[in-house]
């Protein structure tokens, strides 16, 4: 437990109204799951400002508010309402950061840090998933890689925990700094270079700049992981400072973490040689799919490696990781039409990595594409999915189907590339019910479909839908 006290002498420039010793466990930016006696911290954000909260908080048993100076200069009358203990602060952002750097220090951790365009959930995942069987960790969880989220996540930190695995991401310059202003990674990974959220960074010059950062924030004798295959690969290696260690991986021949000879066996598995530095060979069998999955397998090796667990048991392990939900993963549905739902995110990368995977499972099977629009791209946007028609033509797909503002230039992309006009079909935004039902009533039997689009398109709903068809078929007594 801590009191105001702690939390001022911790935060430049707090000033603490009522009592001092004011004691509270746990801590909420949320009024509506704030449990009685934590502490509650206004966060302002894009959509919300829990500013407008403090009543509900204070209601619902809040020992204590963290709120900015200007809000209590100019709502002063809120507070003869309400009998709070409160620590007025410039910026309460910045006051949980703080804190979080603060409360990260009463630890002996290893801190595993990852960031990178395309990969970053799975790997941090895959990571988690090998290290947990020699040591109890704490990973961030769901989307919780951004300004707040890491912080709240290093705040569940307990006396048990032995590694802390974060997930950053950024959507802007000068984000991975504010991260690692929080915390210094012992061991900083950046899966790749891509052309995610492009359109908030201008170019991809600029994104290298900004993931480069990870590793020119390690710590001293550090560990940078880094991608041999990425084309910023000698970039990126110019960042890391001296004394810190280098482990590449990538299916390049000079990777020291290297994939040779990679199959994917079916919809359910790939396999591949895992060779290391003297010539070493290791089978590999991964329930997953996608080439792509071989690269974050073989980063998430390397940490492993450098964390000094012994190879065979990484590969034991790491052969029964499951994927993420939403992560290219592999649905049976009726009819034998197995649909592989890849809608975490979608950026010009990952679809063509789902297209090349998808065409190399349906084999001889009718593939089917529906993909809908990649957001975050910027003035490239019309460019960037044509791009990805293209890749559907070259991959000879059966069918198109694209849906959102930017599928007509997909299937305009396609069709530049020879891909016949009727087998494309698009639908607007606002004609997801239409689509549905066209997938519903046409998809033929035995057909692999990829359902790839940015989680902004929800194209959960489209599964749901067909799931929800398939059962009412049942308790009617038509399947």
């Amino acid at each position: 437990m801590f009191d105001l006290s702690n939390l001022a002498d911790n935060i430049p420039e707090s000033i603490i109204i009522g009592n001092r010793n004011t004691v509270w466990n746990g801590l909420s930016i949320d009024s509506r799951t704030i449990k009685t006696g934590e502490l509650f911290i206004a966060i302002k954000g894009e959509n919300f400002d829990g500013h407008n909260y403090i009543r509900e908080a204070y209601h619902k048993g809040a020992a204590a508010v963290v709120l900015e100076k200007k809000f209590f200069q100019k709502n002063p009358g809120i507070f003869t309402e309400i009998e709070l203990n409160l620590l007025l602060v410039d910026n309460t952002l910045l006051a949980l950061q703080t804190w979080a750097h603060y409360y990260h220090s009463l630890f002996k951790l290893i801190d595993i840090c990852v960031t990178g365009s395309c990969g970053k959930t799975t790997t941090k995942e895959m990571i988690a998933h090998i290290l947990s069987t020699q040591f109890t960790i704490l990973k961030s969880i769901g989307n919780y890689n951004n300004e707040i989220g890491v912080p709240l996540t290093i705040l569940n930190l307990n006396s048990s925990h032995d590694v802390l695995i974060l997930e950053m991401a950024a959507q802007k310059l000068g984000e991975i700094r504010e991260l690692t202003a929080i915390i210094h990674p012992d061991i900083a990974v950046i899966t790749n270079i891509g052309e995610a959220h492009i359109g908030l960074f201008g170019n991809r010059d600029n994104i290298a700049l900004e993931k480069s950062v990870l590793f020119q924030d390690l710590k001293e004798n550090g560990v940078a992981v880094i991608n041999r295959d990425d084309i910023y690969y000698n970039y990126l290696l110019n960042a890391i400072p001296v004394h810190r260690k280098v482990i590449s991986f990538g299916f390049h021949p000079e990777a020291q973490v290297r994939a040779k000879n990679f199959f994917q066996i079916d919809e359910h598995s790939l396999q591949f040689e895992l060779s290391l530095p003297g010539n070493e060979l290791f089978q590999v069998t991964l329930p997953l799919l996608g080439r792509f999955n071989v690269s974050n397998a073989l980063a998430a090796i390397a940490v492993c490696i450098a964390m000094k667990i012994p190879v065979k048991k990484i590969i034991e392990s790491i052969s029964s990781f499951k994927g993420n939900s939403f992560h290219m993963e592999y649905l049976l549905l009726e009819r034998g039409i197995t649909l592989i739902e890849d809608y975490y995110n979608a950026n010009p990368t990952s679809t063509k990595e789902a297209l090349q995977s998808v065409s190399e499972i349906a084999q001889e099977r009718i593939k089917i594409a529906v993909i809908g629009d990649m957001l975050e791209l910027g003035d490239e946007s019309i460019d960037y999915h044509k791009d990805i028609g293209k890749k559907v033509s070259s991959l000879s797909f059966n069918m198109l189907i694209t849906f959102g503002e930017y599928g007509q230039f997909i299937i305009q992309g396609a069709k530049e590339s020879g891909f016949l006009k009727d087998k494309s079909i698009h639908f607007k935004t606002e004609e997801k019910r239409e689509l549905i039902n066209f997938l519903i009533n046409t998809t033929p039997d035995n057909s692999v479909v990829l359902l790839k689009g940015s989680r902004g398109m929800r194209m959960e709903e489209i599964v749901q839908a067909w799931k929800d068809h398939i059962e009412n078929k049942k308790r009617c007594g038509y399947a």
